[in-house]
């Protein structure tokens, strides 16, 4: 993927493929910090849930972020791992959530954002 196709926008104010990368890494960390228990505020990028990207439209700014949704995924999947069976079924840091709907809930979400980014995908290419 180019940066101009990641930071392309099906118009004003409607979030782009880049956005949507970073969204999906934020989310896997705060699964991570809700499954952990560990405390909010240690997520690299500035701001939370939607950043807004590009902040430098390169392909080694893109690749960054691409390794953050990476790395993100990795330290979840690593916790996800670490969480014995007979605790899946047990609530996690977010009182009334368990371990398993916390991880199944993160997959559901990084299936979701993934057809929008195949939507936007088709979208830019049709231009």
């Amino acid at each position: 993927m180019t940066p101009v196709l990641a930071a392309w926008r099906p118009g004003p104010d409607r979030h782009n493929i880049w956005e949507l990368i970073v969204h999906a890494a934020y989310w896997k960390y705060v699964a991570w910090r809700r499954l952990t228990g560990a405390k909010r505020g240690s997520f690299p990028l500035a701001g939370s849930n939607f950043v807004a990207r590009p902040v430098e439209n390169t392909k080694a700014a893109l690749q960054a972020d691409l390794d953050l949704l990476d790395e993100m995924h990795h330290v979840l999947r690593e916790a996800a791992a670490a969480v014995p069976a007979p605790e899946l079924d047990r609530g996690s840091a977010q009182r009334g959530v368990t371990k398993r709907a916390l991880l199944t809930g993160v997959a559901a979400h990084d299936l979701y954002h993934a057809g929008q980014i195949q939507l936007l995908k088709r979208m830019a290419g049709s231009r």
